[in-house]
């Protein structure tokens, strides 16, 4: 059963709220950090350059994006000149450092002042080495994040030359990435996935699912930018769902397209308690149940049981145990089910071959 519908809105007719959700879909993701927006504020622009073949490019290779707070301050004493909506306007953006704001639509840009490979050191050198960089590679088709600046992580995404659509392959395909490159090893995984200091005794922080649920939202919501709304921990009248991807419908509403739950699998608990087989197997029996009520609640098209494994023994397959299968087999369609493997540390991810590392 769907929850009740709400009361009509004096002066606001439904064909306004069904267009504004619609829009909805197209605004930035507000849940992320200023440097993820930042980021996905330069995916968009870059990404929609490349959809267009990279007009009035020459053979320039690398975009420099940097966010600050005051561009004009940066640019000036670099000789910085304004730039403004360049994704309205055919400015080349390869072989430019830029100064911006965190949706990336202003600021000040200059010539390239050093070589690629040493364009982290230049920023380092000049002030610049805390802030949230975004270098983007033309020839590689690769964006690559760095939130905290030139001492922290590097997070990779794909420069795609083509549209995003709401497909159940281009899910997987984000699924697949945002596993490989934000959560696999503690090297990039979300903070508190892991206890300080535990990863390696596969010790989960308190709240593991939470953790990489706050994570993949704005992964998702810049794959399917434009495309998907991404809503989390949405309450329902059955309980609170993990992810929720919403579409727009041929009545130009949002109707609810994909229902993502989360689960962890895991050795400990964040106390170092062992955690049974029979805890295991039965959160994941939950989670196909929570994936199954949920989809039929918000009558969505797919309903995803997302399993992340943290156990540092992986070598039994919860899924086939008798309760998972006997479970699975009272759903029509019931729901699909992936196994993620995340690792304690980057040598375990390495000799494990399921990684393809």
């Amino acid at each position: 059963m769907t929850d009740p519908t709400a009361p009509p809105i004096p002066g606001v007719s439904d064909d306004h709220i069904a267009a504004a959700a619609v829009q909805s879909a197209t605004l930035p993701n507000l849940h992320a950090d200023r440097p993820h927006r930042f980021a996905q504020g330069v995916r968009a622009l870059v990404e929609n350059r490349a959809r267009q073949g990279w007009p009035g490019e020459g053979a320039e290779d690398v975009a420099i994006f940097v966010l600050v707070d005051y561009p004009r301050e940066a640019g000036r004493p670099h000789s910085g000149k304004p730039f403004a909506d360049p994704a309205a306007q055919s400015t080349p953006l390869l072989g430019h450092l830029y100064f911006s704001t965190p949706d990336a639509t202003h600021g000040r840009f200059i010539p390239m002042p050093s070589e690629p490979n040493a364009i982290l050191e230049w920023l380092d050198d000049h002030g610049f080495g805390d802030c949230a960089i975004v270098s983007v590679y033309r020839n590689a088709k690769l964006m690559v994040t760095r939130p905290l600046g030139v001492r922290g992580l590097a997070q990779n995404d794909p420069v795609r030359d083509q549209e995003p659509a709401a497909t159940i392959q281009q899910l997987m395909d984000a699924l697949r990435h945002y596993h490989r490159s934000y959560v696999i090893t503690p090297g990039c995984c979300p903070p508190d996935l892991w206890k300080e200091k535990s990863a390696h005794q596969y010790i989960p922080g308190p709240r593991p699912e939470r953790s990489i649920q706050t994570q993949l939202q704005p992964v998702l919501s810049s794959w399917f930018q434009g495309v998907v709304r991404v809503v989390t921990e949405e309450t329902t009248n059955i309980g609170r769902l993990d992810v929720a991807l919403l579409t727009p419908a041929p009545d130009r509403r949002l109707a609810y397209w994909t229902i993502l739950e989360l689960k962890v699998v895991k050795s400990f608990t964040h106390t170092s308690s062992g955690v049974s087989v029979a805890d295991n197997v039965g959160a994941i029996v939950k989670g196909i149940e929570q994936a199954a009520a949920f989809r039929a609640n918000r009558m969505a098209q797919h309903g995803m049981l997302e399993i992340y494994d943290l156990r540092k023994d992986k070598s039994d397959d919860l899924t086939i145990h008798q309760s998972v299968t006997t479970t699975l087999a009272n759903y029509s369609p019931p729901p699909d089910m992936h196994v993620w493997r995340v690792y304690g540390s980057a040598d375990d991810a390495r000799h494990d071959a399921q990684t393809g590392f």
